[in-house]
Order: C-alpha cells, then sequence, then structure tokens
C-alpha cells in the first residue's frame, strides 16, 4: 500500500480520536450542568450564588457546544480534503488495478474514466465510510441497465449535429 494511503489513513484516524475526546468532554459538562440544577432544586440557600454558577456553567456549555460544532465542521471539511487527495492519488497507488496512464478524470458526478483494450470503467472511487451521492447512484443504475451509449457531436460550417449513432426523437430540439 503506498505512503499516500498510510498518512491519509493516520489523518482519519486522529479526526476520528479529536472528535470522540470532544464528545467525551460535552458529555461530561452536560453530566456537570444535571448535577448544578439538581442541587438548585434542593437548596434555596445562597439561591444567588447558585444561579450565578449555573449561568457560568451555561456559558462554558456554549462554549463548549461551539468548539464541537467547530471540530466536527472542521472534520467532515478534512474528510472531503481527505477524499479528494485520495481521488487524485488511487491511480497511482500498487494496488490500482489498471495502467493509470490511461485513466482520465472527470471530476462529476463520477471521478474518472478507466480504458483498457477491450473495457470502459466509469470508476467513483471513495474513502473512508463515504456513499455515493444520489446522482452517483443514479449514475451506476443507468449503467447496470445498459442505457449508456458513444455519441459523436460535430461541428461544422452547416451547423451541428449528434451522429453515429441512431437519433432518439427527445434529442432533437
Amino acid at each position: 500500500m503506498g505512503l499516500g494511503f498510510i498518512i491519509l489513513g493516520m489523518f482519519v484516524v486522529l479526526c476520528g480520536a479529536i472528535t470522540i475526546y470532544m464528545g467525551y468532554k460535552y458529555m461530561q459538562l452536560q453530566r456537570s450542568m444535571d448535577g448544578y440544577k439538581v442541587l438548585l432544586k434542593l437548596s434555596d440557600k445562597n439561591n444567588t450564588e447558585l444561579q450565578f454558577q449555573i449561568q457560568e456553567l451555561d456559558t462554558k456549555y456554549i462554549n463548549v457546544a461551539d468548539k464541537l460544532s467547530k471540530t466536527i465542521h472542521q472534520k467532515k471539511s478534512s474528510e472531503v480534503r481527505l477524499g479528494k487527495i485520495g481521488e487524485n492519488l488511487a491511480p497511482f497507488t500498487d494496488i490500482w488495478p489498471w495502467d493509470p496512464n490511461n485513466f482520465r478524470f472527470v471530476g462529476s458526478p463520477v471521478d474518472g474514466m478507466q480504458f483498457t483494450e477491450d473495457m470502459i470503467y466509469i470508476v467513483e472511487i471513495k474513502t473512508g465510510n463515504s456513499r455515493l451521492s444520489k446522482y452517483q447512484a443514479k449514475c451506476r443504475d443507468l449503467v447496470m441497465e445498459g442505457k449508456i451509449t458513444f455519441v459523436t457531436y460535430r461541428i461544422g460550417e452547416e451547423g451541428t449535429k449528434i451522429t453515429e449513432f441512431p437519433i432518439e426523437k427527445d434529442l432533437i430540439k
């Protein structure tokens, strides 16, 4: 396995550990706040002081919740960047089953096309637990149903036309 995938794997593990740690701290703070609220109900003595402490805890809770939200956003953003890096490196890894020189990046809705002597592969590269988008799944289904064809779109002095396949009525404008 290539060094790029090892580095990517370490990065994913680090992001996951940070998320778990922030979730743990969030739960600890929540439990602490619940305890203070129980104390407030049990004793009206020092009510002002307890209300101040609750306000302080509420502020800390909001700060931790904000930090957790930012961390989750950063993790998701990192996962997207990691996915983009994986997409670009995948054809050049030791485990890529084809000649990477015959891979062409498309970008969207699929990552690319791999050409061999006897087959053309439409390739979507995924990292981690990512899944196909609805549009990618629809493209996969259309290919599986055989609803794929090759066309030549010719631009010339007489205008434009689609050649090299029987034109369907819904394509004619």
